[in-house]
């Protein structure tokens, strides 16, 4: 489906100017997430090699927290290829959606330096409480029809589907941890699994601007 609806002068300079603060939050997010991991101060050049290896749980949750919020870049900015006009309620969304990204960061550091239930589901809150505002954003917009008319129901859907699939399973970690931590962190590598299979098994349509 093409998708070209022109969008006015005035929405087009706002939503810029949203793009841009969008863009530097998560630009500034995902260069935090690179401070939580330093080698001990006065570290000897013969204890480098293990002072490496001690550093893998911090750099086990960069990675996954450069991923997870790579990937909710790129769901945002597919959400605003679509996104022709704005109101008060889709900027405060946005705000909300980028306060939980600053904040991963954060949640990552703990994550790595405590590895206790707590800093699990408090990771996992994290990113589940992103994924649901990226999903808010995307069915506020087409509920106020501030996307292109010509996007379908088919794609809204799809769209609503799919962006749910990340916090759900980060959902579903929180009550895993109590149980077992460890587990509850290891499962976070089946939601990019479940993404494909959902797509796959319900054959949602889609696209060259899916959500």
């Amino acid at each position: 489906m093409e998708l070209d609806e022109k969008i006015s002068p005035n929405h087009e300079k706002v939503l810029s100017r949203l793009l841009s603060l969008s863009d530097g939050i998560f630009a500034f997010a995902i260069t935090l997430l690179i401070l939580n991991i330093v080698l001990p101060y006065g570290t000897a050049k013969a204890e480098i090699p293990q002072a490496l290896l001690a550093l893998w749980p911090k750099l086990l949750a960069f990675l996954i927290s450069f991923v997870v919020i790579g990937l909710y870049w790129i769901v945002h900015v597919r959400q605003f290829r679509v996104i022709r006009k704005y109101n008060t309620g889709l900027l405060w969304l946005n705000l909300l959606f980028l306060m939980f990204i600053v904040l991963i960061p954060f949640s990552t550091g703990v994550l790595s330096d405590f590895e206790v239930t707590a800093s699990v589901v408090l990771y996992a809150a994290n990113m589940a409480c992103a994924g649901f505002t990226a999903t808010g954003i995307w069915i506020y917009a087409t509920r106020c029809k501030l996307v292109d008319a010509k996007l379908g129901p088919a794609q809204v859907r799809r769209g609503i589907i799919m962006n749910l699939i990340a916090p759900v399973g980060f959902t579903l970690s929180i009550g895993l941890a109590f149980v077992n931590a460890n587990l509850a962190a290891y499962s976070w590598l089946l939601i990019g699994i479940a993404h494909r299979a959902v797509d796959w098994i319900f054959k949602l349509p889609k696209s060259d601007d899916d959500i």
